[in-house]
Parts: structure tokens; sequence; C-alpha cells
């Protein structure tokens, strides 16, 4: 039997075509179940997006909107809450809370199988993610912002910069850069049971200052003490319970039930403050919003300073900067040993030696011991002469013993005179100490000087500063002039006179300046070395980041 060519086409040649066929027949299909689980998993997610697939290539294409996202107002009910459907897709972590959205652009993908599906990230204001973050309880971690710092995109992914208020779990940590576009790309985590705070907590950039009570309160003694000295009178009357204040007690910084105040603290001093019990009753604090181009040191610049000093390093989030220099003269040792000797704080045999020339008291009980002596030889010669030559002999002497008397007042007035620009040459020149002596030596007075049942503590002590500067306009300028005088000396290379003689005329204030150096001396181990400075400064650098 003879084989034609329409055999050979038949039995050979279709199931040829048929098998080269297949290929494109699976890739059609894998193509349309691939778009169809993909386009389950969107929904699935809550993903809006366009698909679409070339049928014979097996590309399925994707276009997710990309969106930008801000915290929703704190008054709202879901501002404390988590959304009920978040997306588990990659690069979808934001959603796990609500957010105000805003489409700001269309992300294309071109995929081949179902597991490289991914979301895009949203744009976000880095600060007000960390502040909505610290809101709901995170909490920095210091680590993370030094290195994101220092490295900034090329810090490790996974790098902690938030975590978890109940353990060390990260809430907010660097993601891979695929779909940054060159801005730092964050990835958030958040569990139900974190949320330990509500809207009745303090927020971000606000510090809540209390009134002290009533018989501990220091400003207030001190400001008895003051009112006493202006009005000549010898003592202050104590109560019994060993302070100068008693439950009734109204002095010019407390104002009837003392009510707490709450204060927003923008990167250019105090923005706004109300009553803790009452939002809606404003307190204007005139006299701590800086004028437009003023100078920094003002009475609102040292509040923020200690403010900032007080609540910062507990977590909080802030946009005023204590700036670098002060910060310098915390760290630094700017108070002569010898002038604490001469204000009577501390005694010589707690400081180093200081004296150049030592006044000798023995030379001068020496002195007087020769003139009693030459004074007894006389009157012995004229006990010996006759009446009328005795006489005159003893008028004589009383007039020469008056005008010697006279001559050596003058020349005593002088010596001491020049003795004690001596000391307090010597005492601005002695060597200087760190400011936790300085403090602790200045609270030990306050409370010898005061009265005190207790010495109060560096942080007791400055909430209520803090306090008095709110209440008191008086107090607060008061206070600020001393900050302002010692920030002087230690940018000048040192006390002069003076320095000294203006710290003399107002030891009260010095006492209390040292309490707000302390606390930011505290603040900080070195330069920007602390939590509060990396977190600004990566503020700072980056405005606007992906999260996802």
């Amino acid at each position: 039997m003879v084989v034609s060519a329409v055999d050979v086409i038949t039995y050979v040649g279709i199931p040829l075509a048929v098998l080269g066929v297949l290929p494109t027949i699976y890739t059609c299909l894998k193509s349309y179940f691939t778009l169809r689980e993909i386009t389950k998993t969107l929904h699935r997610n809550g993903v809006i997006a366009i698909t679409r697939s070339a049928l014979l290539s097996g590309i399925v294409e994707i276009e997710i909107p990309r969106r930008s996202i801000i915290p929703l107002d704190r008054s709202d009910p879901r501002y404390f809450g988590l959304r009920e459907t978040p997306s588990k897709l990659k690069g979808g972590t934001w959603t796990l809370f609500d957010w105000k959205e805003m489409i700001i652009g269309v992300k294309s993908y071109r995929l081949q199988y179902q597991d490289e599906l991914v979301q895009p990230q949203a744009e976000i204001d880095f600060e007000a993610l960390v502040a909505f973050l610290l809101d709901r309880g995170a909490v920095p971690h210091k680590e993370g912002w030094a290195d994101l710092r220092s490295a900034g995109l090329w810090a490790p992914v996974g790098t902690k910069l938030l975590t978890s208020p109940v353990s060390t779990e990260e809430a907010l940590s660097l993601a891979m850069s695929d779909d940054s576009d060159g801005k730092l790309s964050l990835s958030l985590n958040w569990n139900e049971e974190w949320d330990t705070r509500s809207k009745n907590s303090l927020p971000p950039y606000w510090v809540k200052v209390d009134a002290p009570n009533s018989k501990h309160d220091v400003i207030a003694a001190i400001n008895l003490v003051d009112q006493a000295r202006q009005e000549g009178a010898s003592d202050v009357t104590r109560h019994d319970h060993g302070g100068f204040l008693d439950d009734d007690s109204v002095v010019s910084v407390n104002l009837g039930f003392n009510p707490s105040i709450r204060v927003r603290i923008a990167a250019a001093g105090i923005q706004e403050s109300h009553f803790e019990a009452d939002p809606r009753r404003l307190v204007p604090l005139l006299h701590l919003r800086s004028p437009p181009m003023s100078p920094d040191s003002t009475p609102g610049f040292w509040f923020s300073c200690g403010a900032t000093a007080l609540q910062a390093p507990q977590g909080g989030l802030w946009a005023f900067s204590i700036p670098s220099e002060i910060l310098a003269i915390a760290r630094q040792e700017t108070v002569p040993c010898g002038v604490m000797v001469l204000l009577q704080i501390l005694t010589d045999d707690e400081v180093p030696a200081w004296h150049t020339v030592k006044h000798d008291q023995e030379v001068d009980r020496l002195e007087s011991h020769f003139k009693f002596t030459e004074q007894a030889r006389k009157m012995n010669e004229e006990n010996r002469l006759p009446p009328a030559q005795r006489d005159e002999a003893r008028r004589k002497r009383q007039e020469s013993q008056f005008l010697d008397y006279h001559n050596e007042m003058r020349r005593k007035l002088m010596r001491d005179e020049q003795r004690r620009e001596t000391q307090i040459v010597d005492a601005v020149q002695s060597q200087r100490l760190p400011i936790t002596v300085v403090v602790e030596a200045n609270l030990k007075f306050l409370r010898e000087k005061l009265g005190l049942e207790r010495k109060p503590d560096v942080s007791g002590l400055l909430k209520q500063i803090l306090y008095a500067m709110l209440q008191d306009p008086a107090f607060a300028r008061r206070l600020a002039t001393m900050l302002d005088l010692w920030k002087s000396w230690a940018q000048s290379g040192g006390m002069s006179k003076s320095h000294y003689l203006a710290v003399r005329e107002d030891q009260m204030m010095f006492a209390l300046a040292s309490v707000v150096w302390a606390a930011m001396r505290e603040m900080v181990s070195e330069p920007m070395g602390t939590v509060v400075g990396d977190l600004q400064e990566c503020l700072r650098m980056w405005k606007k980041v992906r999260l996802g």
C-alpha cells in the first residue's frame, strides 16, 4: 500500500500541530487562573485595583492606587482603634489602622505568579506617623534611632525604631526599600493588647504641669522670705508643720484651687495651653510667648528647656529642641568652688583649696597684744610723774590714742576691702565644680534656709519651678534673668566679679537655676547621644516616608 502525502499530513502532521499548540493553551489557562486568584486575593484584602491579563504571554498586569495617609483626628473614635480587616499583603502593614487617605498616583505591577503580589506602600509624614504611634503608647528604641541617624538608608532592614509598650517587640521598623523610590521605607506592627492609652492621655508635644502641694511649695516659701526681707522683717512666722505655708496660704504662684495646666510646646516655644479639667478654658501665658524678632533667652525659652528636660526623657516627642550650646553648658563645670564658699553654701573643707593668700588671724592678735603692752607701759610712766605733768601726759596720750584708733580703723577698713576683693578674685578664678555638686549643695541650702521638712529633689522642684513660671510673670522673668546670667559667664570664659555680685543679690534664684541646669545635665550623657536628639534629627532629615 502506497502512503500518500495526504495520509502523512493526516496521521503525522495534525498530531504534531496539536502538540505545538498545547503550550500556548497551557499559558492561557495558567494566566486566567492566576488572574482569578489575584483578583480574589485583592478583594479579600480590601485592595481596589485594575487587573488585566495578556493570555498569550502569561503576564498579569495590575494597577493599584498609591495613597497618602495622615492620622485621624484625635477626637475620632477610630483613632485609638484597629481596622477590622487589614490587608495581609506585603507592603500593606499600614492598613492596621484607619487613616485619612488620598490617592496620589498609581503603581503598576507585572506578575507571572500569585505569590509575587504586593501592595504599594503608603506615603506619610514621618513626624505625624511617629507622633501617632507614640500617642498609642509605642516606646522609642534608643539604639534604633541612633543607627538610623548614622547609617540612614543603609541601616539594616528590621532595625527597630519604636517598640511595644508591653514588650520589646517592634512596632515600627525599617523595611526593604524595593518600593521606596529613594525614600525611607518602614514597616508597621501592632496588636490590640498594646493599646494602653486613650483620648484622656497626654498626647505628644504636650506637657502637664501640676500644682505643687502647698505644704511643700518651695517657690511659695521663697516668695515669703523675699517679702519679709523687703518689709524688713527679722524673721518669718513658721507653722507647725515645719514649712512656711499652711493649707490656706495663697501666694502669687497659687491661684485658688491650683488647677493643673496642659501646655503644647512647638519648635518656637509655647504654642497653646489650657486647664487640665476644662480644655475649653485657655490659658494665654502671654509672658511666656516670645514676640517676633526677640532673642532666644526669654522666660518662654527657659520654660521650654525645663519642660523638655523634665518630660522628653520619658519617651515623649518634642518639636522643641534644647540648643546644643545650652546642653554643652549643662555638661560643663561652670561654678567656681570659691564662690560657693563665699555664698556660704559650702565650706572650705568641702571644696579644693582656692585661697592664694589666706588671712592669718594670729598676726592680728599679736599686733593687738603689742599695742596693749605699749599702752600699759605709757600708763605706768604717767603714774610716776608729778600730778601736773601726769595730767598733761595723759591728755597727750589720749589724743594720740584717739588719732591712732581713727587711723587704724581706716587702715582696717582698707585692708578688709582689699581682702574681700582678693577673696572675690580668688573665688571666681578657683576650680570649678560640676553642676551635680552645685545643685546638691543648693538643695541642702534651700532646706536649711526655708526650714523645709526634707530636702527637695531635682525633678520635684523643677515641676514647682515650671508651675511658678506659668502662674507668676515676675518670677518667670527673675529666673530667666539668672539663667541668662549663668549662660553669659559660661560662654564668656568664666564668672566675673559682676556675675558674683548678681548671684549674691539673688541667691534663691541661683539655687533654682542650678536645678534647671541639673535637669538638662541629667537629660543627656554625651553630646546628642540621647534618643530625643537622634529622633529629632531623623525627623528633620526625612519629612516623608513610605509605610508598608
